[in-house]
């Protein structure tokens, strides 16, 4: 009889464990879904403000933007590298602090609002086969930059909540478990980030090119 109730405890303790481990993978999977939702929503506000803003400029300010992106001085590759690669770094640390996060929540919605604003002026104003092209590719780098900024935020987001929540809870070993995770989730951004900042330095001049190329073809 005994055995009996020892294995009907244990059972049940297991079930309990198993039920509280399932219970925190929806919680973490339930964070990162709503900071990718209010990511996505404040990108999405940005974007539409960005394009009213190039809409509502008169023809003559357009025409002026265009001559100024085909004829202007273009940024050397490791000027748009290092350029994309402090930014997303950026982002990465301010992650780190309360503050930080506010400001990021500020530079997002910056970007989305000139995400906006350039991708009404490739629709708009450029109209060639070979423009379409320019497209994908500033598709492209906004994907891959807005990817990495969700991973960036949340994961600098998540490492300063868990910290915070053990030195309040007073669970100083976890800390160091914490850090080595934290370390880990670096490098792999770091990574990313590298990746975003080449594909960006590499498709720009491209985008340039074919702007610069549709301008001259209007002007003939």
């Amino acid at each position: 009889m005994k055995q009996i109730r020892h294995r009907y405890t244990s059972h049940k303790h297991g079930n309990h464990k198993q039920g509280s481990s399932k219970l925190k993978e929806n919680r973490k999977i339930s964070y990162l879904a709503l900071i990718i939702i209010g990511i996505l929503i404040i990108v999405l506000v940005g974007d539409i403000i960005g394009a009213v803003m190039y809409l509502r400029q008169s023809p003559e300010m357009k025409a002026n933007l265009m001559h100024y992106i085909a004829t202007g001085d273009s940024l050397s590759f490791l000027q748009i590298f290092w350029q994309q690669f402090l930014y997303q770094l950026t982002i990465w640390a301010m992650g780190l602090t309360i503050i930080g996060n506010i400001v990021n929540l500020f530079l997002i919605f910056a970007r989305g609002v000139s995400a906006g604003f350039n991708l009404a002026f490739l629709v708009q104003e450029v109209g060639s086969f070979g423009s379409i092209w320019a497209i994908i590719f500033w598709l492209a780098q906004y994907i891959l930059i807005l990817f990495t900024t969700i991973l960036s935020v949340y994961f600098s987001f998540r490492f300063a909540y868990l910290v915070i929540k053990s030195l309040i809870k007073k669970k100083y070993s976890l800390i160091k478990t914490h850090a080595k995770l934290y370390v880990m989730q670096f490098l792999f951004i770091l990574v990313l980030i590298m990746v975003t900042s080449m594909f960006t330095a590499v498709t720009t001049p491209i985008i340039q090119n074919q702007i610069s190329e549709d301008v001259t073809t209007s002007e003939m």
